[in-house]
């Protein structure tokens, strides 16, 4: 849950995990949709996905070995991960990097985090620098000291353990320079018959296996770009494909931003006469769909159902 998640943002969501699933043995009964459900609105659920697989492999392995080659097996596990858990755990003497020990380590040494060489230094000087006992204690403490000495912006030099040694004293390291976000918008269809609405289960990668209303391909936006022709073009060319003869209306935009591009929604609404089926669709009600995973991004378009 703490990868690329703030801890404050994570409590409440770990607090009902454990609450509903307060041992390994419960949560071996788990479903992955039931895990969804209680991670809507964190975001980044691959991890979600990979916690499912996980803990199958465990129900199946029954006990894993505490070293850093072992723990790689484990889906959602990496290399920063299983270096920490096998260093504190077992005091594996394996070097931890995350962004907050590069932050210490490029104040440190006055790295230039913009060079091409910068992550094999790091590497280097981690590994130096990893104690063969005692590792677990040694990079706890690196994180206790970014957490609350070596921050990203007024770092408290006078108080720091190191300042001796600190060849920058805490000044700003060099920016990496930031890419430009890119602009991308698709179509949303809310499409309905009575009290019911098509939804798919997504197989997108950012949306896997969240519950959806039917998304459009995506498309850049560029300075040529015209939104009303878009809109035109990519809902007429979806009822052609799907043999639909109905017209639409258009209820509003949602803007949502992603960890690398922002996305506008243009979202359009159907009513049918009739059901019809869809591979991998369903219709559900929308006291259904409230107790079905979605993603923010859901969240904001059914705001526009009326």
């Amino acid at each position: 849950m703490l990868q690329q998640t703030r801890v404050s943002v994570v409590i409440p969501y770990y607090n009902r995990f454990i609450l509903k699933w307060p041992t390994l043995q419960s949560f071996y009964n788990a479903k992955l949709e039931e895990i969804l459900f209680l991670w809507q609105g964190m975001g980044y659920y691959k991890r979600a996905e990979n916690l499912y697989k996980a803990k199958e492999l465990l129900k199946t392995k029954k006990k894993v070995t505490v070293n850093y080659q072992s723990l790689l097996e484990i889906p959602g596990i990496g290399d920063y991960t299983s270096s920490a858990i096998s260093a504190i755990l077992n005091d594996e003497r394996c070097s931890v990097v995350d962004g907050n020990i590069k932050r210490i380590l490029t104040r440190v040494f006055k790295l230039n985090n913009n060079e091409n060489s910068y992550d094999k230094k790091i590497r280097f000087i981690s590994s130096y620098l990893t104690p063969k006992r005692k590792n677990g204690n040694y990079c706890q403490s690196l994180m206790d000291l970014a957490n609350s000495v070596c921050k990203i912006r007024n770092p408290k030099c006078k108080i720091c353990p190191v300042e001796d040694f600190c060849l920058s004293k805490g000044f700003k390291f060099a920016l990496t320079e930031k890419k430009k976000t890119k602009n991308k918008i698709v179509v949303a269809f809310i499409i309905n018959y009575r009290n019911y609405f098509l939804v798919d289960r997504s197989s997108k990668k950012l949306l896997k296996n969240l519950f959806c209303f039917p998304l459009s391909d995506s498309k850049d936006i560029d300075k040529n770009f015209i939104e009303n022709d878009f809109l035109d073009k990519t809902v007429n060319h979806w009822l052609k494909i799907k043999k639909l003869k109905v017209s639409y209306k258009f209820v509003g935009k949602v803007i949502h931003k992603f960890s690398h591009f922002q996305l506008k929604v243009l979202v359009v609404k159907l009513n049918l006469k009739s059901k019809f089926r869809l591979e991998n669709f369903y219709w559900l009600t929308m006291k259904e769909l409230n107790n079905k995973p979605v993603s923010k991004l859901m969240l904001k378009i059914k705001e526009k159902v009326k």
